[in-house]
């Protein structure tokens, strides 16, 4: 059975270091490999999910939580997610309200750009991972990420579209 102390604590950790909830790398590796509460396959499910659903895609958590332990996972893993991080960010935008116009506040926002970039980085490659397993796979991929790149289809058709021909290629 799942402490779930011990998984509000690793959630909370999760929610606290995950930028822009594009921490999938880090929550790869404390879910599925340090806990083993989920697989790899439960984890790309709930991230496709979460780009479907409306809200924050890393709504995830709370499919994460349920694979995990059920309702009270659920609960824990969401609570433990965001509940930290939304105090924090309360603190951190009254105190960039107070400093947002000193030289130093201007340079931390823009050390922290490419750091960003480079998590989605690490989560597009764990997805990728788990999912592009074939040739078909990695030319279903290219495709849509193209077309959501050149035209402007909501993202949720595209995801839609790609899960359709995938199930008729049997990907």
């Amino acid at each position: 059975m799942t402490d779930l102390w011990e998984m509000f604590l690793a959630f909370a950790r999760l929610g606290l270091i995950s930028f822009g909830g594009t921490n999938v790398a880090e929550i790869e590796r404390a879910l599925v490999l340090q806990h083993g509460w989920i697989d790899t396959r439960t984890l790309a499910n709930g991230f496709a999910l979460g780009q479907l659903m409306p809200g924050p895609n890393m709504l995830a958590v709370t499919h994460y939580g349920y694979a995990a332990a059920g309702l009270g996972g659920a609960l824990v893993a969401t609570l433990g997610f965001y509940g930290p991080t939304a105090l924090l960010s309360a603190l951190a935008a009254l105190l960039w309200q107070r400093h947002s116009k000193h030289p130093w506040a201007v340079a931390f926002r823009d050390a922290l750009l490419p750091f960003g970039g480079g998590v989605m980085l690490a989560g597009a490659l764990v997805l990728a991972r788990t999912s592009v397993t074939s040739w078909p796979a990695a030319l279903l991929a290219v495709l849509a990420f193209v077309l959501l790149r050149r035209t402007r289809v909501n993202s949720a058709v595209v995801v839609l579209g790609a899960a359709v021909v995938g199930a008729l290629l049997g990907l």
